[in-house]
């Protein structure tokens, strides 16, 4: 496939800005168009008190892609963390491309009280860069307030028969909640081999839950690891897994993005779908955003979604079939945002502000190197 770089003129084009909110008391405003960034994935489990932020409503955001230097040099590592100030400047708390060979995916905050690393960042990514790597096993990296570089923390072993038991497209899932059989853990989970690992403050990683359909259930490959909404399941700290039964890497790629949600309990993943997630996982918006302060809301894909596995032809601009949709207290759906382009869009909240991301063609994918990362955000109007 094609290595061109677009402007940013052609990208903007692109990615042009059409999302419109369907409710009068709120407005909507891009706040970083295309041109600078790549893979934009707001942190979606953001704290507004997280030693991280500014105190005035900001956020995390990573980015996967990105080196110093425009021209891709696949030796390198890539990626990046940056602070969204409640100004819509952003810092840089990690440069590009200085994590060694590792790229940056789903970043997650450690709970205080976590051992030491109480307020560290956590991220899966490889250990050696660009397409070799993706099929050796991955490592779990650190940083710490203050830091300017990650460091390792330690390496997922081969485990399971899928992808030849190679840990890769390591994803980072949940810190375990106190009170669960998940307390003290941190879970992440491999894409590439259908295993959940845990994690103990002192560095040492096991296979906690496999999922390979063979000498396990599945198989299934997970998109995300959360903790259910107990008000749209009605019970505490339900864990669940986003994916699809009887998919892995193992099997052809497809560019429809049909997720289905599973509860782990009692060691094992159960194979019934738990239908009242059906729409996704949606995060409950604080107080401070206005007359929906309280309700749930969630990207709707429609079908279609990029992701960090594959691109589209990279000279084709996405279908605008992405929606944001509102739950209210009653559990009934509304549509609230719509004409949203197309890729991986993640949403968080920060003050008053819900900020949306969108990853758009794959950086990390090796296919499209361009800066077509953009945020956007919805707020109540003063």
């Amino acid at each position: 496939m094609s290595a061109r770089l677009y402007s940013v003129e052609e990208l903007q084009k692109m990615t042009e800005f059409r999302a419109v909110v369907h409710d009068p008391r709120y407005e909507i405003e891009q706040i970083v168009p295309a041109g600078n960034y790549y893979d934009l994935q707001v942190f979606w489990d953001w704290k507004d008190d997280s030693a991280w932020g500014d105190g005035k409503g900001s956020l995390l955001v990573s980015d996967i892609g990105g080196q110093p230097q425009r021209e891709t040099d696949w030796a390198m590592g890539h990626g990046a963390i940056y602070r969204l100030n409640s100004n819509n400047s952003l810092d840089t708390i990690m440069a590009p491309g200085v994590g060694r060979q590792a790229g940056v995916f789903r970043p997650i905050i450690a709970p205080e009280g976590w051992g030491e690393w109480g307020g560290h960042i956590f991220f899966g990514s490889q250990v050696i860069p660009h397409r070799g790597g993706a099929v050796v096993e991955h490592m779990v990296y650190r940083i710490g307030p203050g830091d300017k570089h990650p460091q390792g923390f330690c390496v997922a072993p081969k485990n399971g028969t899928v992808g030849g038991g190679v840990s890769g497209a390591l994803l980072t899932g949940v810190f375990g909640r106190k009170g669960t059989p998940e307390e003290g853990l941190l879970l992440i989970f491999s894409m590439h081999n259908c295993t959940i690992y845990a994690i103990t403050p002192d560095g040492a990683i096991r296979p906690w839950l496999l999922m390979d359909g063979v000498s396990a259930p599945g198989p299934v490959m997970a998109y995300r690891l959360f903790y259910a909404d107990p008000e749209i399941v009605g019970e505490e700290n339900m864990l669940v897994v986003e994916g699809k039964w009887n998919s892995s890497f193992d099997d052809e790629a497809s560019h429809v993005f049909e997720p289905r949600h599973y509860r782990v309990a009692d060691g094992t993943i159960y194979p019934e779908v738990i239908e009242t997630l059906a729409g996704g996982a949606g995060l409950r918006a604080p107080e401070a955003f206005g007359a929906f302060g309280g309700d749930s809301f969630r990207p709707e894909n429609a079908g279609f979604i990029s992701s960090v596995h594959w691109t589209e032809g990279d000279a084709q601009a996405l279908p605008y079939t992405t929606s944001i949709m509102r739950r209210d207290a009653d559990g009934n759906e509304h549509l609230f945002v719509s004409d949203v382009q197309a890729g991986q869009n993640l949403i968080a909240f920060a003050g008053d502000r819900m900020i949306v991301s969108n990853m758009g063609h794959s950086y990390s994918s090796g296919n499209f190197k361009n800066p077509d990362g953009t945020l956007f955000v919805v707020r109540p109007k003063k």
